[in-house]
């Protein structure tokens, strides 16, 4: 089986969440009649890709560094083994992990159970919601919105990346759930 996955160059991306604010538009994450709610400095809206920015390094060389974020659609995904009612599946064609709306029932057992926060709750719908690699831009030859939004060029995916590359500082270990993704460095 071929797995999908991310190639994100950390020292790409600018922090300018181009790629959030597309996969926003092409995913319509945030329901149209309602604002993002934001409660104790969080979003509470679903963000399949976010931007998480942070300070590296010591004094006097600390710099700002963005690690662009979303599902890593695993090898041996969490989210999959924590499903109570078998919503969580992962194609054999690509290896791209979908929780099946109909079937979920909001538990949020996946959520608690992933190590890099993609699966998350929508209050609107009372389901859980992650990437999906935009397998419907795939599926018509197009690329991932993320991918094709970002200035940097910091986003590219690929079949069998290999990986991890350099995993950023305090990220899960990945040899939890084997994400399909290389972090590189150029």
């Amino acid at each position: 089986m071929a797995q999908i996955g991310w190639i994100i160059d950390l020292t790409r991306c600018v922090g300018c969440h181009t790629c959030t604010v597309a996969c926003i538009a092409e995913n319509n994450t945030v329901p149209a009649d309602t604002n993002l709610v934001v409660r104790n400095g969080k979003a509470v809206g679903v963000r399949y890709r976010r931007v998480i920015e942070r300070e590296i390094g010591t004094f006097p060389k600390v710099r700002l560094e963005f690690v662009t974020m979303s599902c890593y659609h695993c090898a041996d995904p969490a989210c999959l083994k924590s499903c109570p009612v078998d919503a969580i599946t992962k194609r054999s064609s690509d290896g791209i992990v979908l929780i099946d709306q109909d079937k979920c029932i909001g538990c949020r057992y996946c959520a608690w159970a992933c190590p890099y926060g993609a699966p998350q709750f929508n209050e609107a719908t009372g389901k859980v919601e992650k990437c999906t690699f935009c397998q419907h831009r795939l599926a018509a030859g197009l690329e991932p919105a993320c991918v094709t939004s970002c200035l940097g060029k910091a986003i590219r995916f690929g079949y069998d990346v290999g990986g991890p590359g350099e995993v950023p500082e305090g990220f899960a270990d990945p040899s939890l759930t084997r994400p399909s993704i290389r972090w590189e460095r150029s």
